[in-house]
């Protein structure tokens, strides 16, 4: 029997990639490190000390060292869902998140959990993709589209915050066809 979530205490988000900042002198940065102390705002303006996130992926661009900081900064308890740019090991990981995993799977809501939707193999009838991974783009309009299968929860199309699993349920069940 799996675990049982509440949906509006329970979140997901991906792709802040903490720390990027640090990497190529700030040319290839994901955010400067202002942006990323307003990130870190946003998302404590929305989770709750008790609150659930469920990370899905590229959590942090930096060591040991700012996995821990990060982790006392940013509210709530926190699964990682590895991404392709969460390079350290498992063990490292388990010093920020409660638990570790490549993906995960909400069988009471056929949901799967996957940073890069196209890797999620193997899907039950009907199931839903909640993922990652897309950000690179430059434009608001070029968000990846939501549809009634999947829904991308990077940071950057969500105003820098986490959203509920009701609320990407509903985003879901709100798309046409």
């Amino acid at each position: 029997m799996g675990m049982k979530y509440d949906l509006n205490h329970t979140l997901v988000t991906s792709d802040y990639h903490f720390r990027d900042w640090t990497h190529f002198g700030g040319v290839l940065a994901e955010s400067t490190k202002e942006e990323e102390e307003q990130h870190i705002a946003l998302w404590n303006s929305v989770v709750g000390k008790d609150d659930l996130v469920l990370y899905i992926g590229d959590f942090c661009d930096g060591g040991i060292g700012d996995l821990e900081e990060l982790s006392k900064k940013l509210n709530g308890r926190k699964i990682l869902i590895k991404g392709n740019h969460d390079e350290l090991g498992d063990e490292w990981c388990r010093c920020a998140f409660e638990d570790v995993v490549k993906e995960m799977r909400i069988d009471e809501l056929n949901l799967r959990l996957i940073h890069v939707k196209e890797a999620a193999k193997d899907l039950r009838p009907g199931e839903r993709i909640i993922h990652g991974h897309e950000h690179r783009y430059r434009l608001m309009s070029d968000r990846p589209a939501t549809t009634r299968e999947s829904i991308c929860v990077c940071a950057k199309w969500h105003g820098w915050k986490p959203i509920t699993l009701a609320e990407a349920i509903r985003q879901m069940d709100a798309v046409q066809g």
